[in-house]
């Protein structure tokens, strides 16, 4: 037997190879530096104990899933894999940079977890409205509304066209705006940034650029501002709503709060579960 195929571990009775571990080491390094630098000295050294520990839990999922009779078809198996290709296509009309039994072991995992987890979690009941309620109360300071404006702008960018020229088209804007021209049509059909009509919907004070803010904030409801500038060009904006800083009512976060109590409830229980597997699994290293 070749050395890379040599059995390392078994898992109640499953074998884990060397090859195996080598590969899950190249696919954590993988999706690792594929959102960053590459891995340190230090995190190199580390990638083996991370492959063991994910191969480990691995075998008692997928144990635990035949036990339960959870086991995916291959039926199933390929029809999942089939939308997990990516859509390019090379010249003979077939799916580009795809390994079938990479695929296929990728969907298997995932209907295997998502199977176990829905499982696992069938009888975790959502929280109570009394829970919700008071978790609400016990976390105000997470749900307070700094003050915001809802408004809208017509805007000429920086780099299109002469910002003289620009100036002057946005002063005869804003005069046909104050003659009574209604704000949303003459956005169509003046403004780089057309769309919805210029309309920014609510935000607060940091989210556009300092020069945005000083010009808009303190503008009264429904007034137009003088042509003013900021790093993106030149504006017009006016102001139609205004919230003052304050709590969030529960009516508008209750959902948010529900879904997030009832996830915590059920990561709790795969923990939970995923412990008591960890607990009664023989894992014997074997070279």
């Amino acid at each position: 037997m070749p050395a890379t195929e040599t059995n390392v571990l078994s898992v109640n009775g499953q074998f884990i190879t060397e090859a195996e571990i080598r590969a899950e080491m190249a696919a954590i390094r993988a999706y690792r530096e594929s959102g960053g630098p590459e891995l340190s000295l230090e995190e190199h050294l580390q990638l083996r104990d991370e492959a063991l520990d994910t191969l480990i839990e691995r075998a008692m999922l997928y144990q635990e899933a035949r036990r339960l009779g959870l086991s995916p078809t291959p039926e199933e198996i390929a029809a999942v894999a089939a939308t997990l290709a990516p859509p390019a296509y090379n010249g003979d009309g077939c799916r580009a940079g795809t390994d079938p039994d990479i695929l296929s072991a990728e969907a298997e995992r995932k209907l295997i977890f998502e199977r176990l987890l829905a499982h696992w979690t069938r009888n975790v009941k959502p929280p109570k409205s009394t829970e919700v309620r008071d978790y609400h109360r016990a976390h105000a300071k997470d749900f307070w509304r700094p003050e915001s404006i809802h408004a809208a702008h017509i805007v000429k960018h920086a780099e299109q066209g002469d910002s003289a020229a620009n100036r002057t088209l946005l002063d005869q804007v804003r005069e046909r705006l104050l003659a009574g021209e209604d704000f949303d049509a003459l956005a169509a059909q003046f403004s780089d940034c057309p769309e919805k009509s210029g309309d920014l919907g609510f935000f607060h004070r940091g989210v556009m650029v300092e020069e945005f803010d000083t010009a808009v904030f303190d503008m009264p409801l429904n007034q137009y501002t003088p042509v003013f500038e900021t790093p993106f060009g030149l504006h017009i904006a006016v102001v139609r709503e205004r919230r003052p800083e304050g709590p969030i009512p529960l009516s508008e976060v209750a959902a948010e709060i529900g879904d997030g109590l009832h996830r915590g409830k059920q990561d709790r229980e795969v923990g939970r579960r995923l412990e008591a597997l960890r607990k009664m699994a023989k894992v014997e290293v074997l070279s």
